[in-house]
């Protein structure tokens, strides 16, 4: 054991050395990572939507349609119209079939659907009897790529799919259309009910009817009665309508003398608003005057007062009795004019008060007096306002207002003349009418009894039809059709065109290519890491010197030492990059780390025991199981589709137990599965130390024989 040791030692001192050596160690550490971690990117996802849009199909459709009882359909531009709301494929729509076909030639498509002329006429073809199955032409670009045509295939099968699954639930639609006739005419869903229902309703309107016609007879018969009334109904109209013209004569002359007098009183009101502005703006005059008094002088005139505050008192009766007169019919506008009227009302008793504390100025300071002087003149400053804004509103409303009505009353009675001159005009014309009417309605009377009793005939005929429908009932065939068309229609032809519903329930489900690929590249890369190793270090120890007597089994055990950790070093970068950089699924991290510590240990001893053991040999031979594990592991394709010697081989693959452990850890553990793959590497352990501590021995001279041939030629290192 000590001189196992002592040979690692030795090698990792040498190593930390030369800086050369350390450089090339990263590399071999970091080298087999990127070879698995680039894969499973390049195999993430290449069947999902985003990745096969970009794979180009080119469709044309050439189908002219058809006509079915005189309604236009094309299928083909249906196909098209579905095509175009479909993501997984990179659909591009060509006008004709040339343009099609040669792109796919020219490989700017990987695939082509070309629609026949045809395709509707003979997709509905069976109705004539002469059945054609119509045709949809695929051509496919197989040069392009290995896996493309794979993928752009399904495209044909599923476009057929969906036309046949289109064609067979329209078809069943169609024929089961009576249910919705049933639906709509019976609630209860028997079609029998719903048609002595219609006969029944049927058979109660020509009962109605019969009894109409016998209420028409009854009125013929009382046609005389009706004409002889008819002249004495005329007579007293007459009169009537004389005494409505003079009525109307009167309401004319009335509304004529309203309008007068509302034209007068609306005249009296402008006339008193116009001069209670004027009063009250010249008392404003006066209240400056006050004011300017009093500034100059620092008394105010008592007598300037006491007149302002009569005039005051006058002009506010006045304004009150002349807004006492306005009638105003409209709310809202009545309504406004209050408003306004209130606000004069409030200014001319804010004025008196104002005028109130002016007597008592003497017993105020000047300064005091002023001020209240100031605040007389503003008060006169807002009523002249206020009373502006009531005069403008009274002009603009209530005076239109009031001319409009008296326009509506006149037409109003000049429309009652015009009536009643008409209505006298009509009376004449309606009796000069009926006394043609005798002779029309003993003509009519025998037409409408004919009619009567073919009415009857019907009845009777419709009570026998609705007896006979009720019998339809009690028949079995019948009972069994309305149970399939009672069905709702696109329930059913849905059932028809796919009678099988496929539930989906993934069993140890991956969420992507890459993460099931990921078994495969990073026992790949672990193998690719461990054929380097040999490939650029030695195996065997040149020279003894320092270690005596050194036996076979420690040279073996002091060099691998040092294969074994480059080994686990490039098996946890990859390990880490794919979980943390790559992102694979993962259900057990540390278990899909352990699988891989254990497959590099596997491999890294397995190709060491073919370098110790056969040298040169050794190598090519790891290349070749290298390659033969690539083709038949069944990390790409299931092994069972493989070649039969591939799949003879399989089970001796060190591959396939990496492999499969890791999938455990990846997708979900399935009982003692992973121990049991694990312990599969176990006979590859066995081999390894049966190569190198057994057969290396007689292989030394064989060894040495083949480094002395290479040498000789000058060329082989």
């Amino acid at each position: 054991m000590r001189n196992i040791i002592r040979i690692f030692t030795s090698d990792a001192r040498r190593l930390a050395t030369n800086v050369v050596a350390v450089v090339v160690l990263m590399g071999l550490s970091v080298i087999p990572s990127l070879y698995a971690w680039f894969n499973i990117l390049s195999n993430w996802d290449p069947y999902g939507e985003s990745a096969t849009a970009n794979l180009n199909v080119v469709v044309a459709s050439m189908d002219e349609g058809a006509e079915i009882e005189g309604m236009e359909i094309n299928v083909g531009n249906m196909v098209i119209s579905n095509l175009k709301e479909n993501k997984t494929i990179g659909w591009v729509f060509a006008d004709t079939e040339q343009e099609a076909v040669n792109g796919v030639y020219s490989g700017d498509y990987y695939a082509a659907l070309v629609i026949d002329e045809t395709f509707t006429e003979d997709l509905i073809s069976f109705l004539g009897g002469d059945l054609e199955n119509p045709k949809i032409t695929y051509y496919e670009n197989e040069k392009k790529n290995a896996i493309a045509p794979k993928i752009t295939g399904k495209v044909e099968t599923t476009v057929q799919e969906e036309i046949n699954t289109a064609f067979v639930s329209t078809l069943a639609e169609t024929i089961l259309e009576l249910s919705d006739y049933v639906a709509t005419s019976d609630p209860e869903g028997n079609v029998t009910d719903s048609v002595v229902d219609k006969l029944t309703d049927l058979d109660s309107d020509v009962q109605t009817y019969i009894t109409i016609m016998d209420s028409y007879i009854s009125i013929i018969d009382a046609a005389d009665s009706l004409m002889d009334a008819t002249g004495k109904v005329t007579d007293q109209l007459d009169s009537i309508m004389e005494s409505g013209r003079s009525i109307a004569n009167s309401a004319q002359a009335a509304a004529n003398g309203a309008e007068d007098a509302l034209d007068t009183s609306s005249d009296l009101v402008m006339v008193n608003l116009d001069d209670l502005q004027r009063a009250m703006t010249a008392m404003r005059d006066s209240v400056d005057e006050v004011l300017t008094d009093a500034q100059n002088t620092g008394e105010i005139g008592q007598e300037q007062i006491e007149a302002l505050q009569i005039a005051v008192r006058s002009l506010h009766s006045r304004f009150s009795s002349a807004m006492d007169t306005v009638t105003i019919a409209d709310p809202t506008k009545k309504a406004d004019v209050d408003q306004k009227r209130q606000t004069v009302e409030n200014d001319f008793d804010k004025i008196g008060t104002d005028l109130d504390a002016l007597e008592n100025a003497s017993q105020m300071t000047n300064a005091e007096a002023k001020a209240m002087a100031k605040e007389a003149q503003t008060d006169f400053d807002a009523c002249v306002d206020s009373l502006d804004l009531l005069y403008r509103t009274y002009h603009d409303t209530v005076d239109p207002q009031l001319d409009n009505t008296m326009r509506a009353l006149q037409d109003s009675i000049l429309e009652v003349e015009q009536i009643l001159n008409y209505s006298s005009d009509s009376i004449q014309d309606v009796s000069s009418a009926l006394d043609s009417y005798p002779d029309m309605m003993s003509f009519g009377r025998e037409r409408l009894e004919a009619t009567r009793d073919e009415a009857v005939k019907m009845e009777e005929k419709l009570q026998e039809l609705i007896a006979d429908v009720r019998d339809v009932e009690n028949n079995d065939q019948y009972r069994t059709l309305m149970a399939l068309i009672e069905s709702d229609p696109a329930l059913i032809a849905d059932f028809i065109s796919s009678p099988v519903n496929l539930d989906q329930e993934p069993v140890y489900g991956v969420e992507n290519n890459g993460s099931a690929t990921a078994p495969f590249y990073v026992v790949l890369s672990i193998w690719f890491g461990s054929l380097i190793l040999i490939a650029i270090m030695h195996t065997n120890l040149k020279t003894e010197e320092g270690f005596p007597h050194l036996k076979n089994y420690q040279k073996f055990f002091g060099r691998y030492i040092v294969f074994f950790l480059v080994g686990q070093v490039q098996t946890v970068i990859t390990v880490l990059g794919c979980l943390l950089y790559v992102g694979i699924q993962c259900v057990h991290p540390f278990l899909f780390w352990l699988a891989a510590s254990f497959t590099s240990f596997t491999f890294t001893l397995f190709m060491y025991s073919l370098g110790f053991a056969l040298g040169n040999v050794g190598e090519a031979a790891a290349v070749v199981l290298m390659v033969i594990q690539v083709a038949g592991s069944g990390g790409t394709f299931p092994v069972e589709v493989l070649p039969t010697v591939f799949q003879l081989m399989y089970k001796y693959m060190p591959f396939a137990y990496g492999m499969n452990a890791m999938r455990e850890t990846i997708a979900g553990m399935h009982g003692n599965d992973y121990i049991g793959y694990l312990a599969g590497m176990l006979i590859y352990i066995g081999i390894a130390l049966l190569l190198g501590l057994v057969i290396s021995i007689p292989c030394r001279k064989l060894n040495a024989m083949i480094e002395e041939s290479k040498e000789k030629t000058d060329l082989l290192l």
